[in-house]
This record gives C-alpha cells, structure tokens and sequence, in this order.
C-alpha cells in the first residue's frame, strides 16, 4: 500500500507543527482505520482561520473522514492520548465545549483543543479548515492540537505478503519526502509549501499474533499490548478486541522529512496447511492412479471413456480435492465480493 503523506499549505501560510501524530490500526476481521494528529505552535497562528492540507495517495469519496475532537475535549481521554495527568480543562464558550477546550497537563504545557471541518473537493487531498476566532480571543495562547481519523474502502493500509507457511506485513510511510511526489501532482506541489514537523510519530497497531521481524532501531521506543479499557472508550470501535492488538511506537525528530519502515510476520501452520496438503496428495494420487488403471484395466480406452469407468473412490476424493480448493478461494471471493458491493454503494 502507497503511504507517502504530504502536509502543506498555501504559499501565503507558514505552518510549524510541534508534534505529527501517525496511527495505523489494523484488525483481525481485515479492516483497518487511519488517525492523524497535529499540534501547532501558536507563533504560527496569524488570522482567525486556519487551512492545512495532507495528500493521502489512496483517498477517494468511498473513505469516511471523522474529526475527534468531541473524544480528546474528555479530559479522560486526553490524559491517556498524552500520557499525561490533567491538572483541569477551560472551556471556549462557556462550558459547552462545542468551540474548543485548553487542558492543563501536569508534565507539559496547555493545549487547545479545537474542532476542524474538511474539504474533499481535490483528489487525494483532504483539507483541514479550522476556526481561530475564539482561540484569537485568549491572553495567554497556548498551541493548538487537532486529530482526525479516515476510514478506507478497503481492507489493508500495510502491504501483504501471504505465503504457504508465513504470513508477512510491511509498513513503509514516508512523510514530507518530495522526491515521492507523484508525476502527476509535480506541478500542482510547485506552489504549496510543506509544513515544517518538528517531531513526527508513528504507531503501528496490529493483531499481537504477528513477530516483528524488522524495525528501525533508532527510531523505536516501546512494544506493548493495547490498553483495551481506554482505547475502547476513545475509539468506540467494536473491532478492538481485549487482548488482541499490540503497539509499535515508532518517534523521529529534526528533520526535513520522515521515514518508518517496519516489517511483521506469523506462521500460517494451521488448518489451512493441513487442507493444503490434502489436497496437493489427491491430486497426486488420482494423477499416479489414473496411469496405472488404464494400463491394467481397460488399456485401448481413451481419456474421456476412462473417466466414465473410474471407481467411485476417485470421485469422492474429486469432490473432496474441489472443496478443499474452494477453502483456499473462498477468503479471496467474499473479499472482492465485499470490495465490488462498497464500491457500488459509494456510487448511489
């Protein structure tokens, strides 16, 4: 899967951003979702609103666009995105918490957090329009933190790799490298500027079945298993399951543009194998048999006579070779089934 992301804005608009969040989720029931995430400094704010742009190479009207802000204006839920207690949180509007809020972190400085709306009217281009009326209001201007997560048609962000005894994940996200420019965007980015990221994360979630079998070591800060109990109320996602998921948190910082790559890996010794090897020994077996009974029974007759005067066994284990084989098909079918009926509902 193409992940190279570009964050830009109109030449008039010089952005600096603190800290870029990257989370991928990938699940057991072949779907996964995209969080995005950025805190901008407050020297960078000079008008009442505020534009950022992000080129998601696979993003199409078929993908869902959801702002979480209602989530992080929970202190509960800030304190656990941030890893950091809650000394309080003011509110923009009087305590209705609709224009924003500022929590007051115990290690680190105030951060407000605002509500953002999109525009999708570009190709591959999402838009982050936000309002700076309110905020503009404050004496004391902290940064300011948005964070939204897209919802692909499709099931993977991560390339795969599937093998007879091992099933493999590469991650390779690319942020702000201009030598990734597609062709065909080279004249469209000519006049934007891309924002300048002082510290870029990136967390991989994914089943905990899998071994990791590349990371950058330079890079890498912590492996651990999912905080079911919080993730699941911030996300209010039925597909995170307790003890299912692990994170792979990846952090790099002063650079012009980043990079993760990161490969995951299981093995695939299960049913499947075993109905592999049924059937590879069917087929076999019917291919020795078939030689030998035409040589000793009827040796004059063709093909097409002979498979009339089979034994019975050699169609039973026929059928049994056929729905051993469309075992194997079958995840590929309901898969392109699924694609192709998403891809006519977004249509309508």
């Amino acid at each position: 899967m193409e992940n190279s992301f570009f964050i830009f804005t109109g030449q008039d608009e010089h952005i600096d951003i603190e800290r870029f969040h990257i989370c991928t989720w990938e699940f057991n029931a072949d779907s996964s979702l995209l969080e995005f995430g950025a805190e901008i400094s407050q020297k960078s704010i000079k008008s009442d609103k505020l534009s950022i742009s992000i080129f998601i190479p696979w993003l199409s009207a078929a993908c869902k666009v959801e702002d979480l802000y209602e989530r992080l204006s929970i202190a509960e839920n800030s304190r656990f995105i941030f890893n950091d207690s809650l000394a309080g949180t003011d509110s923009l509007d009087g305590g209705r918490n609709r224009l924003g809020v500022i929590h007051k972190f115990s290690q680190r400085n105030k951060l407000c957090i605002l509500p953002v709306k999109f525009d999708t009217s570009e190709d591959k281009i999402l838009t982050i329009l936000i309002n700076l009326k309110s905020y503009n209001d404050l004496e004391e201007k902290p940064n300011v933190y948005f964070r939204f997560l897209v919802k692909p048609n499709f099931p993977f962000l991560s390339t795969r790799k599937k093998g007879i005894g091992k099933s493999t994940i590469i991650y390779d996200a690319k942020v702000n490298e201009k030598r990734n420019i597609p062709d065909d965007q080279l004249s469209y980015f000519s006049n934007k500027v891309f924002c300048k990221i002082n510290t870029c994360f990136f967390f991989n979630i994914i089943p905990n079945k899998y071994d990791i079998i590349f990371l950058d070591d330079s890079s890498l800060k912590n492996v651990r298993t999912l905080e079911y109990d919080s993730f699941n109320k911030y996300l209010q996602d039925k597909r995170v399951k307790k003890d299912e998921l692990m994170v792979v948190f990846n952090k790099k910082k002063d650079a012009e543009s980043f990079s993760f790559f990161s490969i995951f890996a299981k093995e695939r010794i299960g049913p499947g194998q075993f109905a592999l090897a049924i059937l590879i020994n069917l087929i076999c077996g019917i291919l020795l048999f078939i030689p030998a009974y035409r040589k000793t029974v009827i040796p004059e007759a063709r093909l097409s006579e002979l498979l009339i005067e089979l034994p019975t066994e050699v169609y039973i284990a026929l059928i049994i070779a056929t729905l051993t084989l469309l075992y194997f098909s079958w995840p590929l079918i309901t898969n392109v089934l699924k694609i192709s009926g998403k891809l006519k509902r977004s249509k309508k």
